[in-house]
């Protein structure tokens, strides 16, 4: 549908998205909208979604630079050409479009795998357009202006500039200018995420782009070695804690010696429960110095020490480990 020939600067509604199916991504894919309605209605769900210039959100945002809002689409409606939005434009928006600085709208889409268009996130303004919309500054749609374009061009010149051969039909012209135009619109997205203008050869942004794949991995390897690095540093340290304090509770509580194994490997990965096991273990006589077997200096043995049955069974320990570790 043409935009309204009110003849104001910019204009109040823009179309969004085509009815029925129509190619994406350079005539790679075809997408379709199963319910207007419902796309709308997920659409603006957020309230209202950003116009930008040149996809500024997606490609420039996230390599911190500008990306400021061209306008707002507070609503969209469905007419018999597909969705429609009404745009509230910025002073920036106003600006650039009473200067005609852009013709065209690209949107960017939600779709399933099977090309299902569930939503419209965003909009841009742009002169290299995916889909065929209607333009800005133009009662005609762009399917009428590539037509005028073909008759304009000869046709001959067309088919030696995008090397077709003589005998390439409309179809084939056609389906090549598609193809042309994705290509340019990849190469200009990959060299503003290379971080280069979009006019840069394909070798400086390959390059670019190299170098980039080359800092993440390094940066990647660098944080696994450093993430090893620490959590060896942890266990050496959770040891040497360990054994200090099996030093300072072996000279307060009667020990074995296998138990004092179990509780050092306990103590190192839980302190808590190791203490409150520890606890419950019966009392050195005053006097003894540190024992790892069931029989003390002054002779008194694990068997009649209270308390000593209750911290095995809390540790799992069964009657014959009390008797490999010396302690019945």
């Amino acid at each position: 549908m043409p935009l309204p020939a009110t003849g104001t600067t910019p204009p109040e509604w823009i179309h969004l998205l085509p009815a029925g199916s129509f190619p994406a991504v350079g005539g790679r894919k075809t997408l379709r909208a199963e319910s207007l309605r419902d796309v709308i209605t997920a659409s603006m769900k957020g309230g209202k979604i950003v116009l930008d210039e040149n996809h500024s959100t997606d490609l420039a945002a996230p390599q911190g630079h500008s990306s400021p809002a061209m306008g707002w689409i507070e609503r969209m409606e469905v007419r018999p050409d597909g969705i429609w939005g009404h745009v509230r434009w910025t002073k920036r928006g106003r600006t650039v479009m009473d200067d005609h600085g852009y013709r065209s709208i690209s949107p960017v889409l939600k779709s399933t795998s099977a090309g299902i268009v569930t939503q419209i996130l965003r909009a841009a303004l742009t002169n290299n357009p995916d889909l065929l919309l209607t333009s800005l500054h133009s009662k005609t749609s762009q399917t009428t202006e590539q037509e005028n374009s073909a008759m304009t061009y000869p046709l001959a010149a067309l088919r030696s500039r995008l090397g077709l051969g003589a005998d390439a039909d409309e179809a084939a012209i056609n389906k090549a200018l598609d193809g042309a135009r994705g290509a340019v619109s990849l190469h200009s997205q990959a060299a503003v995420l290379a971080g280069l203008p979009e006019s840069a050869s394909n070798e400086d942004v390959l390059n670019a782009l190299k170098k980039q794949h080359e800092k993440v991995t390094l940066h990647a390897a660098d944080a696994v070695n450093f993430q090893k690095q620490l959590d060896d540093l942890k266990a050496e340290n959770n040891r040497i804690a360990a054994e200090s304090w099996m030093e300072k509770v072996g000279r307060q509580k009667i020990i074995s010696d296998d138990l004092r194994g179990r509780l050092l490997t306990l103590h190192a990965s839980d302190p808590t429960t190791a203490e409150m096991m520890v606890e419950s273990l019966p009392a050195a006589p005053s006097g003894t110095v540190t024992l790892h077997h069931g029989r003390q200096h002054n002779g008194t043995t694990s068997q009649n020490i209270p308390g000593l049955d209750k911290a095995d069974k809390a540790l799992g320990l069964t009657a014959d480990d009390l008797k490999a570790g010396g302690l019945a």
